[in-house]
């Protein structure tokens, strides 16, 4: 080799590695690292109080946590300042923005690339951030990680849920670590929507301005992870359970259950999905689509459920909405 080459090589390393050098110190100044824990806030003071605390006793230190508060309860920020802790601070949404839009604004107002919208009635695992932020690392293009839960009850004991046993069973990534991508990762969440929705920590960097959308209550988490999917990107499923996620009821999801309107939203998806997936021919979505087999398990389990506990007319809806389907 000449003197010209022994020249060349040495500094067209020191050229890669002055870029690459760059491009993290760019990338960590434009977005510190950690995870944020946006915390949507309705009413459930006592609930938001575990919910702080299951923040405070992270493993991992590199977190921030805002609470947006969009409730009528008063205490809100006088928690928040008493827990004396300069990385949880509260926002005060004026005006009011609703479900979709106080989510989105978790979203936006995390100065972290990764950020998961915490539902102040739930708690994190202690090893949550630490395992988020781990398989970040390994999956550096995910648009958003998710892991499977734990349910717990109003006084965050161990409960039994039928649900939510079925839909640990349909998640394909409750035994491993796996990817959802293409038509396959379409065809698996078409099925079921087996992603408890706040074990879901999104990378700002890829999701970009893609946001929940503003009509919904109950399919508003399910309509952003199907439009990733849809849209040539990747989510990451664990096996780890690293939430808590609490059943009572006066949840969001109890009530929007109670008066069917889950239901609705979840067959205007299905709806919405079919000529997508029938226009790129995924003929195995588009059957999918079509059956609807686990929507109408869960109506009819919920009819027999209110059948024996002899209200009626509850059990008539449901099998009214079932001829529907």
């Amino acid at each position: 080799m000449g003197r010209g080459g022994g020249r060349w090589l040495p500094r067209r390393w020191l050229a890669c590695y002055a870029a690459a050098l760059s491009s993290v110190r760019s990338t960590s100044s434009s977005s510190p690292a950690g995870i944020t824990y946006a915390i949507p806030f309705y009413t459930g003071l006592a609930f938001l109080e575990r919910t702080l605390q299951s923040v405070l006793a992270q493993d991992d230190p590199s977190w921030s946590c805002v609470v947006c508060d969009e409730g009528k309860e008063p205490g809100v920020e006088e928690l928040v300042r008493s827990l004396g802790d300069a990385r949880v601070r509260y926002v005060r949404n004026q005006p009011a923005l609703g479900m979709a839009g106080n989510f989105n604004k978790c979203v936006d107002v995390a100065e972290t690339e990764l950020v998961t919208v915490l539902h102040a009635d739930d708690e994190l695992g202690e090893r949550y951030g630490s395992t988020m932020r781990a398989a970040a690392a390994r999956h550096p293009q995910a648009a958003a990680l998710f892991c499977r839960a734990q349910i717990i009850g109003p006084r965050s004991e161990p409960r039994f849920s039928m649900a939510d046993r079925v839909k640990d069973r349909i998640n394909p990534t409750s035994s491993q670590e796996l990817v959802l991508a293409g038509e396959s990762g379409v065809r698996a969440l078409l099925r079921a929507n087996f992603i408890v929705a706040p074990t879901l920590c999104f990378r700002k960097r890829v999701v970009g301005d893609r946001r929940f959308p503003a009509p919904y209550r109950f399919v508003l988490d399910w309509e952003l992870t199907m439009q990733l999917l849809l849209d040539g990107e990747h989510l990451v499923g664990l096996p780890d359970r690293c939430y808590r996620y609490r059943r009572h009821e006066d949840n969001a999801t109890e009530r929007l259950t109670r008066t069917q309107e889950r239901f609705r939203e979840e067959i205007g998806f299905y709806e919405r999905v079919l000529p997508v997936v029938r226009e790129r021919g995924w003929e195995r979505c588009v059957q999918i689509a079509r059956q609807r087999r686990v929507l109408k398990l869960n109506v009819a389990f919920r009819a027999l459920k209110s059948a024996a506990r002899l209200d009626l007319s509850d059990a008539l809806r449901g099998v009214r909405l079932l001829r529907e389907l």
